[in-house]
């Protein structure tokens, strides 16, 4: 098996791959016209949209997605109603917003779930990067927490805000997990590669 990271354009052009894995990790749309018109196809034409493909052979069995998120969009706006002002103000509006994560059950147990995070989020030049997920012990948060990920807040009772910060360095470039902001989480300026600012 291995990882594939693909623009928006390749990823249309694979959509009814990405629609079965996602229909069979999530069951939560109706059928694939919809899953593309309400979410699919509009996340494609956002702002830096790119998805990480998990592949075994030619098969589609893992996939991650995300874009760069900005105030006045659905999910930003959640966060910004649900958290308070001061975490908001750091962390919404330009961030990575890391959307989707899946593998296949029989293909799961391989580390393709990290592989395909760490794919998705090499080599982006947002400093911050945020998710929902679930608001108890998961794979999911237990994936996410080893990779830097912290706890900003609560959308609802069962669903969590995470944010990552990145270490960039001055051309902009983002070099990997801040570690020690990371695990304080508090909200801050522009990083600095020399972690001194």
């Amino acid at each position: 098996m291995h990882v594939q990271l693909w623009g928006a354009e390749q990823a249309q052009a694979h959509a009814d791959e990405v629609f079965a894995v996602y229909d069979a990790v999530f069951a939560d749309q109706p059928d694939e016209r919809k899953w593309r018109a309400e979410l699919f196809d509009r996340h494609c034409a956002r702002e830096g949209f790119r998805l990480s493909a998990a592949l075994d052979d030619d098969r589609l069995v893992g996939f991650a997605w995300g874009y760069v998120g900005q105030r006045g969009q659905y999910w930003p706006d959640r966060v910004v109603e649900s958290l308070p002002k001061e975490v908001t103000d750091a962390w919404v509006g330009g961030h990575f917003e890391f959307v989707e994560l899946a593998v296949l059950p029989e293909a799961r147990g391989h580390g393709l779930g990290g592989q395909l995070h760490d794919v998705l989020l090499e080599g982006i030049s947002q400093g911050r990067a945020l998710l929902s997920t679930d608001n108890r012990d998961s794979p999911a948060v237990r994936l996410y927490v080893g990779r830097g990920w912290r706890k900003l807040g609560e959308l609802d009772a069962h669903t969590q805000v995470m944010g990552l910060l990145r270490v960039s360095a001055d051309d902009g470039r983002v070099l990997g997990v801040h570690r020690e902001l990371s695990e304080s989480i508090r909200p801050i300026g522009r990083l600095r590669s020399d972690n001194s600012g």
